[in-house]
């Protein structure tokens, strides 16, 4: 690559104008659209936008303008094109996403010195592919009710199982020269990402899948979904953590986990921890007392509770024997209370004492006396299904894509003149 980013892009706009990075059938992709897009990228994604990082990032943003571009000629040709509505729901989203207010994207990224045509030509070239792979391969791709089924069946066999929330950056390595490109890329993001870049951002603008539209959002799944080179990479983060490159038969893949929990299976997850009401009955270990004397403690307390039923009669004995610490604590969620009192009565049936145990310079029995366990809200199967048959119909229409873009970059006269 030669040298051409090495000075600020304040100077000399118009000679970038006329300089053609690449040729794209009959269409010319300047300097100029070049630079412009890598500030964009820089100013989303975290990037400084230094002469050094516009020589990094120059070649895989090229390949980018070029897959856009021709994305937009095979549209015109089709006669799709995108609405007016479509491109500001997409501003609208990327306000949102960027905390930018209501309405002031295009003027932000004027008052930044970042040419908004750059943004408004990646909305419609986004707009239009989606529509036309839906328009070409839509009525081909038929999810049946059988295949329906069994993910259904796979997800209650899974119940109870861990299941990850997971982001994805997918780099292509289609071609030698997208491999090279994708393997010097690949950690220059990660260190962008560790270094406090958006990863989201990050997706959307280098990402060579679908789901780069939804910033690399993949989802919930399970490890056997994400196969097995994506599953044992992500199976050993942390949230917040992201793996190494990856590559596989696709590309080069960065993840990102973002949370964890275990499958709930077609119930969705409990609205939160148990309840429980709780008695206590106190008696204080007196300062310097011996082991002897502690185990006394402990022995007296648990024959004066042992054999009580029922919350009434606990509280009469806490009253006549215990000190004035025993009686009523209050209602509490399992995860307000301390690790040894959760051990004490996570499996005690209510009205039953717990064993006597020595807590601080404390002797106590508990008792439940209450416990409420929120029960996991059922899915609308109706509802799930349709999900199912969405998921698996964009899984079917990316594959599709990718074989479009393919086939169409090869019918393409493409000339790179950097």
């Amino acid at each position: 690559m030669l040298g051409v980013f090495a000075f600020p892009p304040s100077k000399a706009h118009a000679q970038d104008a006329l300089r053609i990075a690449a040729v794209v059938n009959d269409e010319m992709i300047s300097v100029y659209d070049l630079k412009s897009r890598i500030a964009l990228v820089a100013a989303f994604s975290g990037f400084k936008n230094t002469a050094e990082t516009q020589q990094r990032l120059a070649p895989q943003i090229l390949q980018q303008l070029i897959s856009e571009r021709i994305r937009l000629q095979e549209a015109k040709q089709l006669g799709v094109e995108a609405k007016d509505s479509e491109i500001n729901n997409e501003k609208s989203a990327l306000e949102l996403q960027t905390k930018i207010k209501p309405g002031q994207l295009l003027k932000a990224l004027e008052n930044n010195g970042i040419n908004s045509t750059t943004l408004l030509n990646q909305f419609k070239a986004k707009i239009v592919w989606s529509k036309m792979i839906r328009r070409k391969f839509g009525r081909n791709v038929q999810i049946s009710d059988a295949e329906v089924d069994e993910a259904i069946d796979e997800i209650k066999r899974n119940k109870g199982k861990p299941e990850y929330l997971v982001s994805e950056i997918l780099l292509p390595t289609d071609s030698t020269q997208k491999s090279s490109e994708s393997e010097q890329l690949a950690p220059r993001l990660i260190q962008q990402i560790l270094d406090g870049a958006n990863f989201a951002a990050i997706a959307r603008n280098f990402s060579q899948s679908l789901s780069a539209q939804k910033g690399g959002n993949l989802g919930w799944n399970r490890v056997g979904q994400l196969g097995a080179e994506l599953g044992s990479a992500i199976i050993n983060l942390k949230p917040g953590q992201i793996t190494n490159p990856v590559r596989t038969v696709d590309g080069i893949y960065i993840l990102k986990l973002n949370k964890h929990r275990v499958s709930a299976g077609l119930e969705g997850p409990p609205l939160g921890p148990p309840t429980v009401s709780l008695l206590q009955f106190h008696l204080p270990i007196p300062s310097q007392s011996s082991q002897l004397q502690i185990s006394k403690i402990k022995h007296d307390s648990h024959a004066l509770t042992n054999n009580i039923k029922g919350c009434n009669a606990f509280k009469k004995i806490a009253k006549v024997s215990g000190s004035e610490l025993s009686g009523e604590l209050g209602t509490f969620r399992m995860d307000q209370i301390s690790a040894q009192m959760q051990r004490l009565i996570k499996d005690l049936p209510v009205g039953k004492p717990s064993l006597a145990s020595v807590i601080s310079d404390s002797v106590i029995v508990l008792m439940v006396c209450n416990r409420q366990i929120p029960v996991a809200v059922k899915v609308d199967l109706i509802k799930i299904r349709r999900q199912i048959k969405n998921n698996l119909t964009t899984i079917q229409l990316s594959l599709a894509a990718r074989r479009y873009q393919r086939d169409l970059r090869r019918a393409a006269f493409i000339e790179i003149r950097l």
